[in-house]
């Protein structure tokens, strides 16, 4: 997963070109991320929120949508990996949407958290929902910066892309946040990592499929892009 701050569409081409490298073979993983993607984006003229169940790199539309962009930009970009490939849909497709009084919310969670403790303590049915799903409903109930208390329910990583749109005055922020268990993850730690560069948060894979590695995105920090 990736997000772009900026206006220099080239460079976020790269981004996604790296990405849809690293969907088809992860270079840490040796896995393919094909279970679906998704992409918000905001311009001046335009806000996009567009999900598939395709894998990004037999979408046509990916390039369409790049198309659209143009000046200042944001946008979040995310390829899945379904744990459960019975929920492969564009319903389960990341960003996923919530909406409030006071902004709209739209988040890309790579990881796994216990969905039935956080389900039990929002108080929701979570028989057809997915776990980043409730990590969202959570961030929309209790406000973004209260997304270290997550970390409780934290399974492997709570790595989070996050754009939120304030009603009043349309103003938009992407945050983004890497936190990991390092006492539970399966892969090596580089894995679960999020690096930054040149206005962009992104992946540890995409590092290692073309792009700048950057900076490493501090853990257990929310950050704002």
């Amino acid at each position: 997963m990736l997000a772009y701050n900026g206006d220099d569409k080239e460079h976020l081409r790269r981004l996604t070109n790296c990405l849809v490298k690293a969907s088809l073979n992860d270079p840490l993983a040796n896995e393919t991320h094909g279970d679906g993607w998704g992409i918000v984006a905001i311009t001046s003229n335009n806000l996009i929120h567009y999900r598939s169940h395709l894998p990004i790199f037999k979408d046509e539309n990916l390039e369409k949508i790049l198309n659209l962009l143009d000046g200042e930009m944001k946008v979040i970009i995310h390829a899945r990996q379904a744990s459960d490939k019975k929920l492969v849909s564009p319903y389960y497709s990341h960003p996923y949407l919530e909406s409030t009084p006071k902004s709209t919310l739209f988040l890309a969670h790579n990881g796994t958290v216990d969905k039935y403790k956080l389900g039990s303590m929002l108080g929701i049915d979570l028989t057809h929902m997915v776990d980043s799903e409730l990590v969202a409903k959570y961030l929309a109930t209790y406000d973004v910066k209260e997304v270290v208390k997550l970390q409780d329910f934290t399974q492997s990583a709570l790595n989070l892309l996050i754009m939120e749109i304030n009603r009043i005055d349309r103003s938009s922020t992407i945050y983004f946040y890497n936190y990991y268990r390092k006492d539970r993850i399966t892969r090596k730690e580089e894995y679960y990592k999020l690096y930054f560069n040149k206005g962009a948060v992104y992946s540890s894979s995409l590092a290692y499929a073309g792009c700048e590695k950057g900076e490493e995105v501090k853990f257990g920090n929310l950050g704002e892009l």
